[in-house]
């Protein structure tokens, strides 16, 4: 009797299964699990082909993944390309609707969990680009940028989930949306400098390193830009941290980016300076803003050398002419060369440079009776 009451419910199965493998399209059931089965012992190879193909394209963009990284992707490809084939396997094998339905679901968890597991891991990575290419001299702080990016993964791969096995979420995303919304009238500063620090990359104003002015209330040197806030280490050594939002809106003068440096002097010669000796002087001075090599010879750099005019104690001769650098640290130089070659000047024609004098005359007060 007992015998019987296993034998009737396996045979029952049996022939169940029997009916549902003659409806199974076989040759094609057949190469699905041939082709699971390779991709079950060559899993570890292929995953490792597909990494070192993302390396490649990471490496294009001047990024690349690290060695741990790599090994924790080539785990997570492993199962997400297990996981597809096995899915092919059910597919060509028409399983019924309820089990079909549930196996499906666990893959598709499976697939989304590999899948988000996957951006997770190559969001540094990602983040890391904004710090190449055209902003390569823009220093980035990334960290909570990559924090960030890392949430909203996690977030997006459990509603992934969530949507698979038919969990309604909408009144917790309605609420998720009326809390953002408060958050976003609260953070509307920080947004504001989010977009100006942005605004500022991609209009490439300044980066890292340049001097520049800032609405002409303060010159200090850029030390990091941040998607907030800028940092700029004024020539008084004292750090300020300028949010994006007032760079953006203010008149900012970047004087790393001048391509001369303008130097104008003038040169006073004593009154007793002869024509000659003022042609002299005016005609050497000429031949060397052409010939030292140190000043711009451009149409759009402008060179005078001329008497100016004459004062109540000096002969004036204005020298006015463009470095043919922009640095600061060449200017500096230049404007010594310049120096010492008007005194060796002056000198060579026998005249001298004048000083601000002023001759009082006393008049002989009358003789005492």
């Amino acid at each position: 009797m007992e015998e019987n009451s296993f034998r009737e419910p396996l045979s029952s199965y049996g022939d169940a299964l029997s009916r549902w493998w003659s409806s199974v399209d076989q040759p094609a059931a057949l190469a699905a699990m041939v082709f699971c089965a390779a991709v079950l012992v060559f899993r570890r190879a292929l995953a490792k082909g597909v990494v070192s193909a993302l390396n490649a394209l990471l490496s294009n963009l001047s990024s690349e993944i690290g060695e741990a990284t790599s090994e924790r992707l080539v785990s997570a490809t492993q199962v997400l390309l297990v996981t597809l084939s096995i899915f092919l396997v059910s597919e060509a094998l028409e399983l019924p609707e309820f089990t079909g339905g549930l196996f499906r679901s666990v893959l598709a968890t499976a697939a989304i969990v590999a899948v988000f597991a996957t951006w997770y891991e190559l969001a540094g990575n990602f983040v890391s680009i904004l710090k190449t290419g055209e902003f390569q001299d823009v220093t980035l702080e990334a960290d909570w940028t990559t924090r960030v990016t890392r949430f909203a993964i996690f977030i997006f791969g459990l509603t992934a989930i969530l949507k698979v096995w038919n969990v309604d979420i909408s009144g917790a995303l309605t609420g998720v949306g009326v809390l953002g919304a408060g958050l976003a009238i609260a953070a509307q500063d920080l947004v504001r400098n989010l977009i100006a620090g942005m605004t500022n990359q991609s209009e490439a104003r300044f980066v890292t390193g340049d001097a520049i002015e800032v609405d002409g209330k303060f010159l200090g040197t850029v030390k990091k830009i941040d998607l907030r806030s800028t940092l700029v280490v004024g020539f008084d050594q004292v750090p300020r941290h300028v949010p994006n939002a007032d760079l953006s809106n203010s008149v900012v003068k970047n004087y790393s980016r001048m391509q001369h440096r303008r130097i104008m002097i003038s040169i006073p010669l004593v009154l007793s300076s002869s024509r000659d000796q003022v042609e002299k002087v005016r005609r050497d001075l000429s031949e060397f803003l052409k010939n030292s090599g140190a000043f711009s010879l451009d149409d759009d750099a402008p060179k005078y050398v001329n008497v100016s005019g004459i004062s109540n104690s000096s002969i004036d001769i204005q020298v006015y002419a463009w470095t043919k650098s922009g640095t600061y640290l060449d200017y500096l130089e230049t404007s010594e060369r310049l120096s010492l070659e008007v005194l060796e000047t002056v000198a060579s024609a026998g005249t001298a440079l004048a000083y601000p004098t002023q001759t009082i005359h006393m008049a002989e007060g009358e003789k005492e009776n």
